[in-house]
């Protein structure tokens, strides 16, 4: 290297730039801000990539958590009773027919009162902190729909 022109030191050493030069492993970019980890390792995706990949990878995860809880909901919920066998074991056979009646409307009325709490739950305003209080105040303060 020692003999070498400038010339010739400088096509080297773009070749070897080009040879290592870092490039995103999903849309092939080489200029980044931040490098950050994606499935072929660390520091394969550029910033925009790797954020995508980050939100794709949390979503998977939330929804897989969600089907395996429904899975288990379901197979708890589910009971397999035969024809000839009532779903109870057969513990109401002795029961009086009003006394079964208003068993089966104290169950309708409790299974009422359930789906009636979860959707007030649902449907329950949560508070806006300091930092969205400012910014809905801001957006009326430009709409003009309030006044200073």
């Amino acid at each position: 290297m020692e003999n070498m022109t400038l010339r010739e030191k400088e096509s080297v050493t773009e070749e070897t730039s080009e040879i290592t030069k870092k490039f995103c492993a999903d849309c092939k970019t080489t200029k980044t801000p931040l490098w950050r980890g994606g499935p072929s390792g660390p520091k394969s995706l550029c910033n925009a990539c790797g954020i995508r990949y980050r939100k794709r990878r949390i979503l998977s995860r939330a929804t897989e958590r969600k089907r395996e809880k429904h899975r288990q909901h379901s197979r708890v919920s589910t009971t397999k009773t035969s024809d000839t066998e009532p779903a109870n074991g057969g513990a109401g056979k002795d029961l009086n027919p009003s006394l079964k009646m208003r068993l089966v409307i104290l169950g309708r009325d409790l299974l009422l009162q359930t789906s009636f709490v979860k959707k007030q739950r649902c449907q329950r305003k949560r508070k806006l902190g300091e930092e969205e209080l400012a910014a809905v105040s801001l957006m009326a303060l430009s709409c003009g729909s309030v006044s200073a």
